[in-house]
């Protein structure tokens, strides 16, 4: 999983200083060790030996913020390099134990460090800055002393830092564009897929999903369902409180309707006043229940303020050779059945009613088979062991079907008569339509006694 930045950049900044420490150390002690030391390098050592661990304290603990340990660090590294080198080209005294040349190879490396703390043009101004300092102490020794042992080195120091602050202003401005212009096509997404007032999907979105959800249930049997909601007496807000009122109304119905749908349910806009809910793997007896909940969660409260709202809901689950209108078509009329039916209730469409269906859907996946008797054989069917292998079903009545099973002598054919088992529902008042007229459409369920 992805470290946060602020939590990756303090492990390198944590890497950073303990290596320039473990640097410091050994370079203190190889200088100590050849008898090449003097005053001058031991404060210079004992400074870094201080700094780098303090530094590394504050960054673990987290007792100050990253931009003003990077902005103490970079000072910090700029100053001193900077009093070496004054030490070494103008008080031959105090720093004739100063190795110049090394400490010119870390110089670039500040400037580097530069552009990783702020914004582009702040570290071009940072780098350059530095940079000028170094130039002004350097320049009146290349001025009296040209050709003396360490100006051609310095020298090509600041011309090597001049060309890589050039560099680093062009890589870091080319990525400020790129990330400017990954924000914008970011941005452009999330405004073609979202409805501007309620923050939910839009239109486009939804059938996007719905398209995507009617593959997996032809490909997978996966079942899924949708309600369409419409505001009962919208035009009545909008006519009486204005328009504004009637969006803070649309708002707080899509963040009430949330409390009652699951993550993986995903609520969008449909147009005006109309939402709709695309809710997988669950069929459509599921889901009318949880449009009937839902109902029931918006009118329990008034809606900002005191505006009372209702809903009205049309559900509708995915069929055989349903395509993304045919589906719709079947929501938006249990959504007018709802609204003749006295409104603020949730009806299903024509082919649901009280008995539930199997899930997956029956027409996406075989019923389950049981064995039945065996044809010729009357050995028990325990004796035959485990593992039997059927090649091939199709959710038929009675089929004939080839078993293969194991036996100690080998491999043996047998033939089995094998009843498909459907399930049956057991009985119960069922759905209005079935009440009336003591069938079912899909079920054969027994009417109320």
């Amino acid at each position: 999983m992805p470290q946060p930045p602020d939590q990756l950049k303090r492990r390198v900044m944590m890497a950073i200083l303990a290596l320039s420490w473990i640097s410091s150390g050994a370079a203190w002690a190889m200088i100590e060790a050849r008898g090449e030391s003097s005053a001058v390098l031991r404060v210079v050592f004992g400074l870094n030996i201080v700094f780098h661990p303090v530094t590394f304290v504050l960054v673990w603990r987290r007792l100050l913020p990253m931009r003003v340990i990077d902005i103490a660090c970079l000072l910090f590294a700029a100053g001193l390099c900077a009093v070496c080198m004054a030490l070494r080209l103008y008080a031959p005294v105090l720093g004739a134990k100063i190795d110049i040349q090394p400490l010119y190879l870390w110089i670039p490396v500040i400037y580097v460090f530069a552009f990783t703390l702020t914004g582009h043009r702040a570290s071009l101004r940072l780098s350059l800055a530095i940079m000028a300092l170094l130039v002004a102490i350097s320049v009146p020794y290349l001025l009296q002393r040209p050709v003396a042992p360490h100006a051609n080195f310095t020298f090509q120091l600041h011309m090597v830092s001049a060309i890589l602050i050039a560099a680093l202003y062009f890589f870091s401005s080319y990525q400020h564009r790129l990330q400017a212009a990954q924000l914008t096509v970011d941005e452009l997404a999330r405004l073609a897929n979202t409805d501007a007032l309620t923050s939910l999907a839009n239109r486009r979105r939804v059938n996007e999903v719905i398209a995507s959800e009617l593959v997996r249930a032809r490909r997978y049997g996966h079942a899924f369902s949708v309600i369409l909601v419409d505001i009962d007496h919208f035009k009545r807000i909008n006519d009486r409180h204005g328009h504004g009122v009637g969006d803070a109304v649309l708002v707080a119905l899509a963040a009430r309707a949330k409390e009652v749908l699951r993550d993986v349910d995903m609520l969008g806009r449909w147009g005006g006043e109309e939402f709709i809910v695309v809710l997988p793997e669950t069929n459509a007896v599921q889901t009318l229940e949880k449009a009937r909940a839902l109902c029931t969660h918006i009118a329990a409260s008034p809606l900002a303020g005191e505006h009372a709202v209702s809903i009205s809901c049309g559900v509708a689950g995915v069929q055989r050779g349903d395509s993304a209108e045919t589906l719709l078509q079947r929501a938006d009329q249990a959504l007018y059945a709802a609204k003749d039916r006295g409104r603020n209730r949730a009806e299903g469409d024509g082919a649901l009613d009280g008995c539930m269906p199997p899930d997956p859907p029956s027409w996406a996946a075989p019923p389950p088979a049981t064995l039945g008797s065996v044809g010729r054989s009357t050995r028990p069917l325990g004796e035959l062991t485990h593992g039997l292998e059927l090649h091939g079903t199709r959710p038929a009545t009675r089929q004939r079907l080839r078993v293969q099973w194991r036996r100690r002598g080998g491999w043996g054919m047998a033939a089995f008569s094998v009843a498909s088992a459907r399930p049956r529902p057991p009985a119960g008042p069922g759905c209005p339509s079935q009440q009336a007229s003591g069938t079912c459409r899909r079920w054969p369920c027994a009417r109320p006694a």
